[in-house]
C-alpha cells in the first residue's frame, strides 16, 4: 500500500503526488513552478543532457524477481498472505519467473495433496494462481527437464496452463541446461517437450535456452527454435561467486566486462532471428545467494538501477532478480527477505526496482554527463534517473527531452553503500507493503531543471 505525502514549503501546501497508476508510476497533483530544493554548497555541478532520440521502450513487467520452483509447494504464493500481495503490488504489475537450481530436482506429482516443498501438485499451482491474480503478476513457469519425463512434462504444462490462464507467460524448459548436457542434446530434448506439450496446449510458448554462465547457445539456439514456440531468448548471468564479492567490484560490473558482453550479445542474436524479446530470466550481484554486506544494501540498490539500464539500453525486455526465501543456502541477495516463508521486509535491490517502476513505462532515452564523475543518468518518457556511484554529490542541470509544467525528485539514499537503512522520498518501505515517499519540489524552467543528488544516492526527477 502506498501512502503519499504533502510537502509544506514556505507557506504552500503542494501535492507531490497523486496516485500509483497500474504501471507503477507516480502521478502528482499541481505544483508551484518556483518551489525549489536547496543545493547542497559541496555538490560538484554537472551537466545532464537527455537525448530526444529513442533507445528503446520500457514496458510493464521489465522489473521481476526470480523464485526456486520448490517455493510453490512450500506454500510461498499465497494470496492471503496480504503482506507478501501488497510487496508484489507495489512493483507490479511484473512477471515471477519460477525455476532455479530445484526446477530439475523438484517433480510434478500430479496425485500430490500438496503442500510440500519435496514436490508441486495442482493445489500448490491452483494456490500460485490465485496469487497471481491477486497482485497482477504473470509467470514464466519452468518445467524439470533433468529428472522428468516428456509425459510428465506435459501433465503439468496441461495444468499450469488451464490454472494460470492469461497469468502464463511462458514455459521454461530445464533450468541452465549447459551444466548438464551438450548444446545439440538439449535441443532434442527442448523440442521433445515442446511438441509433446503443444500437442495438448497449443497455445503454449515458450523460452530458452536459459543457460548459466553463458551466451555460447543463444545465437544457434534461437536460429533453430525461432519458428518453434520460442518467444523469449533468454540467459541467466551472475557477476561471480559469492565468496568474491565486495561493493566496489559490484558496482564497477555494469560498466565493462561479462556484464555488457552479456547484453550485447543476446541483443544480437535476438535481433538476427527476429525473435520477439530476450529477457535476463535469473540474475543477482554474486551467485550461490550473493555477499553479506554487498548484495543487501544500499550499493545493491544503485547497482540493480545501472544493471537495468544496461539490459533495457540493449533491447532486453525485463530483468528477474534471483530471490526469494531457499532450502539451500542464504540468499543475501533476496529483494524481498523472508524467515521460512513469511516475509519480514525489502532490501538493496528491491529499492533499485521500486525506484525504477516509480520511472514509469514509455520511451527509453540516453543521457550525457559531463562534470562528474561516477554519475549515469538516462530517461523513461520525461522522467530522468540519475545514478551517483561517486564519493561526491553532485547538483546537476538537466535538459528534459520535453518542457515541464511542475517537477518532483524523489531521492534513493541510505547512511553509506553498506547500510541496510535504505530509503526514496525519506520512506522505507515495511514488511506489509506500506510505502510513504515525499517528493522535493524542484523549479521547472521550460525543458530545464536543477536537481541535488547526494553522494552513494540516486535521484528519480519525476515531471508533469
Amino acid at each position: 500500500m502506498i501512502h503519499l505525502r504533502r510537502t509544506r514549503i514556505g507557506r504552500k501546501i503542494v501535492l507531490p503526488l497523486a496516485a500509483l497508476c497500474l504501471a507503477g508510476a507516480l502521478s502528482a497533483a499541481a505544483t508551484s513552478a518556483y518551489a525549489t530544493a536547496p543545493a547542497s554548497p559541496a555538490a560538484t555541478a554537472a551537466t545532464i543532457t537527455v537525448n530526444k532520440a529513442v533507445d528503446g521502450d520500457i514496458g510493464q513487467g521489465f522489473a521481476g524477481f526470480s523464485y526456486e520452483k520448490d517455493r510453490i509447494g512450500a506454500g510461498v504464493f499465497n494470496a492471503a498472505d496480504t503482506n507478501l500481495v501488497h510487496l508484489f503490488k507495489l512493483l507490479g504489475p511484473s512477471v515471477i519467473r519460477i525455476g532455479g537450481n530445484l526446477n530439475d530436482i523438484v517433480k510434478w506429482n500430479p496425485a500430490g495433496a500438496g503442500g510440500s516443498a519435496s514436490e508441486v501438485a495442482p493445489a500448490d499451482v491452483t494456490k500460485l494462481a490465485a496469487f497471481t491474480k491477486a497482485t497482477g503478476w504473470k509467470v514464466i513457469y519452468g518445467i524439470n527437464l533433468k529428472t522428468n519425463t516428456a509425459a510428465n512434462a506435459v501433465s503439468e504444462a496441461k495444468f499450469a496452463a488451464s490454472a494460470l490462464g492469461d497469468s502464463l507467460m511462458s514455459f521454461e524448459i530445464g533450468n541452465e541446461p549447459n551444466f548438464y548436457k551438450t548444446e545439440s542434446s538439449y535441443e532434442t530434448s527442448y523440442n521433445a517437450y515442446v511438441k509433446a506439450i503443444k500437442a495438448k496446449v497449443p497455445s503454449a510458448v515458450f523460452d530458452g535456452p536459459g543457460c548459466g554462465d553463458t551466451t555460447a547457445w543463444a545465437s544457434t539456439f534461437g536460429a533453430h527454435e525461432k519458428n518453434n514456440g520460442l518467444q523469449i531468448l533468454s540467459t541467466h548471468m551472475y557477476i561471480g561467486a559469492n565468496t568474491t564479492g565486495t561493493i566496489s567490484g559490484m558496482l564497477a560490473s555494469t560498466a565493462s566486462g561479462r556484464l555488457p558482453a552479456t547484453w550485447t550479445t543476446m541483443r544480437n542474436a535476438q535481433k538476427a532471428n527476429a525473435i520477439p524479446a530476450w529477457r535476463m530470466t535469473e540474475t543477482n550481484s554474486y551467485y550461490h545467494g550473493g555477499t553479506a554486506g554487498v548484495s543487501d544494501v544500499e550499493a545493491a540498490s544503485l547497482w540493480s538501477l545501472n544493471y537495468m539500464y544496461g539490459i533495457a539500453s540493449h533491447g532486453g525486455a525485463g530483468v528477474n532478480f534471483h530471490g526469494g526465501s531457499s532450502s539451500q543456502f542464504p540468499l543475501n541477495y533476496t529483494p524481498i527477505t523472508y524467515s521460512g516463508t513469511t516475509p519480514t521486509g525489502v532490501q538493496g535491490v528491491y529499492y533499485g526496482e521500486l525506484l525504477w517502476v516509480m520511472a514509469g513505462v514509455g520511451a527509453l532515452h540516453s543521457a550525457t554527463v559531463s562534470g562528474a564523475s561516477g554519475v549515469t543518468a538516462w530517461g523513461i518518457g520525461n522522467n530522468v534517473l540519475i545514478d551517483n556511484i561517486g564519493s561526491a554529490a553532485i547538483t546537476a542541470k538537466v535538459a528534459l527531452t520535453e518542457p515541464a509544467t511542475s517537477v518532483g525528485a524523489y531521492v534513493l539514499t541510505a547512511p553509506s553503500l553498506s547500510s541496510h537503512a535504505v530509503t526514496i522520498g525519506g520512506s522505507a518501505v515495511s514488511a506489509n507493503g506500506s510505502f510513504t515517499p515525499t517528493a522535493q519540489q524542484l523549479s521547472a524552467h521550460g525543458a530545464t531543471v536543477t536537481v541535488t543528488v547526494p553522494a552513494d544516492s540516486a535521484v528519480l526527477v519525476q515531471t508533469h
